[in-house]
């Protein structure tokens, strides 16, 4: 504020003249600190209307975010329930295919079992057979060497 100096005294108060002179100063003054406070006003709103406008877009933004993971989380919970069917369809593939190979290798089994008796068979009916060749062939030997 402007010092209230300079304002002359004279018969009945002060002088009109400097009384005007300080109320158009005082003026001045004031509509200088209205104009500074219109620009600093203008200025802040400038700035609010930028920050709000950046508001916007950051809400705007964390909603596509938000829509993203949404999106993100149903895919990966979809190739994991994807995923998890393809393994149980494996492993019951597998499964299916431990069993056939587990009856194929004791049907091999058994048809072994049944080759290997039936080789025992043979081979003891050829013992047999050869010791009865030998017999007659010892037989026939002992009548030609006469004993």
């Amino acid at each position: 504020m402007i010092a209230f100096k300079g304002i002359k005294k004279v018969l009945f108060g002060y002088s009109k003249k400097d009384v005007i002179m300080y109320i158009e100063l005082l003026q001045e003054d004031l509509n200088s600190r209205i104009a500074e406070k219109d620009r600093q006003v203008n200025l802040i709103l400038e700035q609010n209307k930028m920050l709000l406008n950046r508001l916007e877009l950051l809400e705007k933004n964390k909603d596509d975010i938000a829509l993203s993971l949404i999106h993100a989380r149903k895919k990966a919970d979809n190739i994991l329930a994807d995923a998890r069917k393809q393994a149980d369809i494996i492993l019951k593939d597998t499964m299916e295919e431990k069993e056939r190979q587990v009856e194929q290798y004791k049907q091999v089994e058994e048809e072994f079992e049944e080759f290997r008796q039936s080789v025992s068979k043979v081979l003891k009916s050829f013992i047999r057979g050869a010791e009865g060749i030998k017999k007659d062939c010892d037989k026939a030997h002992k009548l030609s060497i006469g004993e």
